[in-house]
């Protein structure tokens, strides 16, 4: 979608970067790209069935009966050894591929499947993510964060002319602790950051004064995170200049990409932008069309200066 848009680049983290040379601060963006999923810890005696371990912030009863899909393509299902009146842990969800009796000839020397005829200890997969229409909303397993990745991209597409120096980051590794964005972040060195990811509404831990249809928030509040003055207040000016509606955000639990961006060498003003989605607990998610619209309309105005009173002049690079 974005090719043509910028100069592009993957860095070692498996992070993607877009960059668009202006005369400008140089501005940050970032919205990541994974989502929660599995790895195969061990497989069973049955062929086509293994146990896993999560990785990233699903519990284990959001994930019976998930479709999975591999990186290898292959797609299985997560099954549930039910025990009556228990909730399920981890200990007791089984990957299913359905691959019969055809698998056990295909162990190596070691024990071991030759992938696409069976599982792998060490393989990956994620919630097979097939976007659908319900209404007014989008509805999928990964709108954290596919939601924020649609909504920059179409910013960036928008915005024909742009006050800054554009880096924007499709991050990997969110949900195993920002590592995606602290590389990026080291490594670009910005003055100024916005990173755009998801609100769970009515989730526990969060205000539940923000709602669907309503625009997107900005965060107040969240684990390692203080939005900046300076960003929110640039923030509010880019919202008025695109006549978009601000909801504001407060996590007293998880947070963001925030977290490691703000505290990145010497410290960046960030603010996080959080478009609302609601069922996050499970299999899938929604997002409002309308909140997608605005959060793409705040980008472009941010990014076309909108917030900025000035040119100013920074310790990090002279005028930016």
């Amino acid at each position: 979608l974005l090719r043509g848009a910028g100069d592009w680049d993957e860095d070692a983290t498996g992070n993607l970067h877009l960059h668009r040379g202006g005369e400008g601060r140089r501005l940050l963006l970032t919205a990541h790209m994974d989502a929660p999923g599995i790895i195969v810890t061990r497989l069973e005696s049955s062929p086509g069935q293994g146990r896993l371990a999560i990785l990233g912030g699903r519990r284990p009863a959001e994930l019976v009966g998930a479709p999975l899909r591999f990186e290898n393509g292959r797609s299985a299902i997560v099954a549930w050894d039910r025990k009556e009146g228990a909730e399920p842990d981890v200990e007791q969800l089984v990957i299913e591929t359905g691959d019969g009796a055809a698998a056990r000839g295909a162990r190596g020397a070691r024990g071991r499947s030759n992938g696409r005829a069976g599982l792998d200890v060490g393989d990956v997969a994620a919630i097979d993510d097939r976007p659908m229409r319900l209404g007014g909303y989008w509805c999928s397993a990964n709108l954290d964060d596919r939601a924020g990745c649609a909504s920059l991209a179409a910013a960036l597409l928008r915005a024909r002319r742009v006050r800054y120096d554009i880096h924007a980051i499709f991050t990997a590794q969110s949900d195993l602790g920002a590592r995606g964005a602290t590389t990026a972040a080291f490594g670009i060195d910005p003055e100024i950051a916005v990173v755009v990811d998801v609100a769970h509404v009515n989730e526990p831990k969060e205000t539940s004064g923000f709602a669907v249809g309503k625009g997107p928030c900005v965060a107040l509040k969240e684990q390692g995170f203080l939005a900046h003055p300076m960003m929110l207040d640039l923030v509010r000016k880019a919202a008025r200049a695109a006549r978009v509606p601000l909801q504001y955000l407060i996590r007293e639990g998880e947070g963001s990409d925030g977290r490691a961006v703000r505290a990145s060498r010497v410290g960046v003003p960030t603010a996080v932008l959080a478009i609302p989605a609601r069922r996050t607990g499970g299999v899938g998610s929604l997002v409002h069309e309308r909140d997608l619209e605005q959060t793409t309309a705040l980008l472009a105005a941010i990014l076309a200066g909108a917030g900025e009173s000035g040119t100013r002049r920074t310790k990090r690079g002279g005028r930016r």
